[in-house]
């Protein structure tokens, strides 16, 4: 609201102390108890009420004590569960690390295992454009067949080549023969013709 006073954590303690009797009152009436025993101590008149009223106050006091004790047994019990939970809250901390790194782990080999199947597709398309292996086989095996094939083929042409050589040989040489017989033929012809005159 308007003009009111804004009231903190610190002061709602503080009043509550207060009203239990915890905070700065406990002090005042320690005061209060010391200055009636001296008084009561001094007096030799002092009636039994102002002792009973003394007993009253050291009960407070005491109980004061007891509730201080209990508060503080509860603020470490606090302490020691905030302590646990923040042991508990850093494992879960660790753990949740740990699993970020193996998510991390898990997505570079997701983008590996992407990369290599990318570059697989790449390759079987390049594969797919050339014939499979049995047909380059098949292919191969009539390519050899076709390759002794012709090597009979050229083994038997040059046996025919061979062999009209050594025939070609053989028609030069007679001719060579029909020749030389033939130059020697009109020779002897003419002699015979020259006995003939002389007789």
């Amino acid at each position: 609201m308007p003009g009111s006073e804004i009231v903190t954590e610190d002061d709602v303690i503080r009043k509550r102390l207060l009203m239990d009797g915890e905070g700065s009152g406990d002090e005042k009436r320690v005061i209060n108890l010391l200055k009636t025993f001296v008084k009561w101590v001094k007096d030799p008149a002092a009636d039994e009420a102002t002792f009973q009223k003394m007993i009253a106050v050291i009960s407070q006091c005491e109980m004061t004590v007891d509730k201080l004790a209990v508060v503080k047994q509860m603020n470490q019990q606090e302490a020691d569960n905030y302590a646990k939970l923040h042991k508990e809250i850093e494992g879960e901390i660790s753990a949740g690390k740990a699993r970020i790194e193996q998510y991390q782990e898990q997505l570079t080999r997701a983008k590996q295992i992407k990369c290599n199947k990318q570059q697989y597709d790449t390759i079987a398309k390049i594969i797919k454009q050339y014939p499979s292996r049995d047909e380059t086989t098949k292919a191969i095996s009539r390519t050899e067949k076709e390759i002794g094939d012709l090597k009979k083929e050229k083994e038997h042409i040059e046996e025919e080549v061979k062999k009209r050589k050594r025939q070609f040989e053989v028609l030069v040489y007679s001719i060579q023969q029909l020749q030389s017989e033939l130059s020697d033929k009109p020779s002897s012809a003419a002699g015979t013709e020259s006995m003939d005159v002389d007789s």
